[in-house]
């Protein structure tokens, strides 16, 4: 055998072996894909949830990189439109954002998608009809343009959000403030998370600066922990490591006030597999974690909880919790736990 023939063979084995990878992965990736629609209940589930319980203590469905249907697979964590995640639950959305070209988008990593615009548009829409229900926008990075994507950002929430935001109109600082929400005091509203230290955007009374992902940073309203360490773990020692770190970090009384999120995705560290491989490898393992938060003492600590391509179903995982938690109106508690067994086939 010559040496040309040989490494044709080599070559022809290792092509071979990387489309048999791929279409592995591409199988793996498309057996969790989840197309289903939402319960009607799942629109208004705030609505039957006790006006008094502090929004802290709410267990609240959120999207990780919402926004991101349509780009890049290696970057897209969400494959239904904001008008659908809403429609399924969500109650949280992560926006990245980038102004690009004279325009707000939405992105993540180098790709970008959706128009900031549309965003709001669906979320202005959502609340017109939805009144009973609470919105978190966490507008957590800027990209491209930093300053200018800030700046275009408020000015398109002040223009189109404007009698829809919670603002702090009392005494009491914004940690102390967003501490004592109720869900009564905040229905029909969006609450603005900032995850930037601009003195000029924060100064508004209506909008609440975010702590950073190691929460290091003071005054902040809200808490969401990341160390891509754990997070580029497989699922299991995820759920192992990274989950029980970040919940023992939320037991700590600098951590005590304001909103929590638990990051429930994994991340793509090699940049080959995709967000959708990774989380196809993690639903269930995710969901029988949520299941058992139900007589677990970590209950405790457990409010927003974020996901990537987000279902129905997975966003029940994370509502169900509030039955365990005893938020939901009495008179409620049968209507919610129908939309739970509906959506979950219980």
């Amino acid at each position: 055998m010559t040496k040309r023939k040989l490494s044709l063979i080599i070559i022809a084995a290792v092509l071979g072996a990387i489309l048999i990878a791929v279409s592995v992965c591409a199988i793996i990736a498309n057996s969790k894909n989840d197309k289903s629609q939402p319960v009607e209940q799942l629109a208004s589930w705030q609505s039957m949830i006790k006006d008094d319980v502090l929004l802290k203590d709410v267990v609240i469905a959120g999207a990780h990189d919402a926004g991101t249907k349509g780009i890049s697979y290696l970057a897209a964590t969400q494959d239904r439109d904001i008008a659908d995640l809403l429609k399924c639950g969500t109650r949280y959305l992560d926006l990245r954002v980038a102004y690009s070209k004279q325009k707000l988008l939405i992105y993540h990593g180098p790709f970008k998608g959706m128009s900031l615009e549309s965003v709001i548009d669906d979320v202005k829409q959502f609340l017109v009809d939805n009144t009973s229900e609470n919105i978190i926008l966490d507008f957590q990075h800027f990209e491209e343009n930093d300053t200018e994507a800030q700046n275009e950002t408020i000015k398109l929430v002040d223009e189109q959000l404007k009698e829809m935001l919670v603002i702090n109109l009392t005494d009491k600082s914004d940690v102390e403030f967003v501490d004592s929400l109720t869900m009564g005091d905040v229905r029909g509203k969006c609450l603005i998370v900032w995850g930037r230290t601009n003195d000029d955007i924060i100064s508004k009374n209506y909008v609440f600066q975010r702590n950073n992902d190691d929460g290091s940073r003071t005054n902040s309203v809200l808490h969401s922990f990341y160390f891509s360490k754990y997070n580029k773990k497989s699922s299991a020692n995820y759920i192992k490591d990274g989950l029980s770190h970040y919940l023992g970090l939320y037991k700590e009384p600098q951590y005590g006030q304001g909103l929590r999120i638990l990051q429930g995705q994994l991340t793509d560290g090699m940049f080959v597999f995709g967000p959708h491989f990774r989380e196809a490898t993690h639903t269930d393992n995710m969901n029988e974690y949520l299941d058992g938060l139900k007589t677990s003492p970590d209950l405790a600590y457990i409010n927003i909880v974020i996901r990537d391509f987000i279902t129905p179903s997975k966003n029940c995982y994370a509502l169900q919790l509030n039955l365990a938690k005893n938020t939901v109106k009495t008179d409620k508690v049968a209507t919610f736990e129908k939309m739970i067994a509906d959506t979950l086939g219980k």
